[in-house]
């Protein structure tokens, strides 16, 4: 029996000695029974406000390692794709390229560039989804029960 206010308790674990990581980094358990890592410590958010600040926390760090990795990216393969597009657009501007193969170039290298700021909000959007934030265990199911019920999965 939970006291009154409380939530399902949400875990996750907190780094202290976990070099792949740095200190303070948090990990949500994928089942409430899971143990705890090695260098981390168990730590449980049971109610509304302290999920939300876990919510903000878990949002924070991915927010740093997207930046992180995208600016990784960006030095990494930027200069590939500008190669890559310096390429096509000579090949674009070329008297021996095909009518066809100019504006399939130019719609191509549009296309890129269009798609690239879509799916960097697709990720975001997946990756700041905080799943015990946002929805609720269903009442005949255990939060440590990994099972699934077709008939609530097909209508």
């Amino acid at each position: 029996m939970r006291k009154l206010g409380s939530l399902e308790p949400v875990i996750y674990f907190r780094n202290h000695r976990d070099p792949a990581h740095p200190p303070g980094f948090l990990m949500l358990a994928p089942y409430s029974d899971f143990p705890t890592p090695a260098g981390y410590t168990r730590e449980a958010a049971d109610t509304l406000a302290d999920v939300d600040r876990l919510q903000r926390s878990l949002i924070e760090q991915e927010r740093r390692d997207a930046e992180a990795e995208l600016l990784h990216d960006e030095v990494v393969l930027g200069r590939r794709y500008a190669e890559m597009t310096d390429k096509l657009r000579a090949r674009m501007v070329s008297s021996s390229t095909s009518p066809y193969d100019r504006d399939f170039i130019e719609a191509y290298l549009k296309l890129r560039e269009e798609k690239r700021d879509r799916h960097r909000q697709r990720f975001l959007e997946r990756v700041m989804f905080l799943h015990a934030r946002e929805m609720d265990t269903p009442r005949d199911r255990r939060v440590d029960d990994e099972t699934v019920k077709l008939d609530r999965v097909n209508f």
